[in-house]
């Protein structure tokens, strides 16, 4: 398979750490230019700076309209339309029903599904004018089952399901995929470890290996929905 992305513009929202970075790690070494959103200036100069000269980055809090719509202006006029949107911004909150404000349900709704929604749609003209492209949302196995004092996130990974499932079939005849993919626990730490045996979880860097995987596929191919476990944790 041919993944050589030489050529291509990749944004992925929450750029800067943990998966986000990763991803735009994997999506540059193959090439494709990275755009990088994050709140903090400082985390995204310096995660672009290791990346290299494919990288450019933008502050964007993605649970903020305004800030989006400032995101999606500036790229589509500074580097044009994009042909990979990784919506990976996200936040986790965790309280018991009863002790959980209704702020911080809000927030947590507001950046992991009203956020996406957002970024996507201030995307997806261009997308659609240029008839190809892939979104993918890095869920989480909470948008399959709940846990505890995870209401709001659980709600708000269920809610990316319906959201991502029904865009599909909105898109797909735009020639545009929509992938979503749900890990497990994921070790967002340098990998220096060993990669297989007891005890280990998923690392970030599988989680960018097979985002690398999807974007790569033939274009008549479409993975839509894809869990992610560790092997032997």
């Amino acid at each position: 398979m041919d993944r050589d992305l030489t050529g291509k513009l990749a944004i992925v929202t929450g750029g800067s750490r943990g998966i986000g970075r990763a991803i735009a790690r994997a999506l540059s070494t193959a090439n494709a230019k990275v755009i990088i959103t994050g709140r903090h200036r400082e985390t995204l100069e310096t995660t672009a700076g290791e990346i290299g000269d494919n990288a450019a980055w933008f502050c964007c809090d993605h649970s903020d309209p305004n800030s989006i719509e400032e995101l999606s202006q500036s790229v589509l006029e500074q580097h044009g339309a994009p042909d990979i949107l990784i919506n990976n911004a996200g936040c986790m909150r965790s309280a018991p029903i009863l002790d959980l404000p209704l702020g911080i349900w809000n927030q947590v709704i507001g950046t992991n599904l009203t956020g996406v929604f957002l970024t996507t749609k201030a995307f997806l003209p261009s997308m659609i004018e240029k008839e190809r492209g892939d979104i993918i949302m890095i869920s989480s196995m909470s948008g399959k089952k709940g846990d505890p004092g995870a209401t709001a996130y659980a709600a708000s990974k269920f809610g990316l399901q319906g959201f991502s499932q029904a865009l599909m079939y909105e898109v797909r005849r735009h020639n545009i995929r929509v992938m979503v993919l749900n890990p497990s626990r994921v070790d967002t730490s340098e990998d220096t470890g060993p990669k297989f045996g007891k005890g280990l979880t998923l690392h970030a860097d599988d989680i960018a290996e097979t985002v690398l995987h999807l974007v790569s596929l033939p274009g008549r191919t479409m993975i839509r929905d894809m869990d992610i476990y560790g092997t032997n944790p």
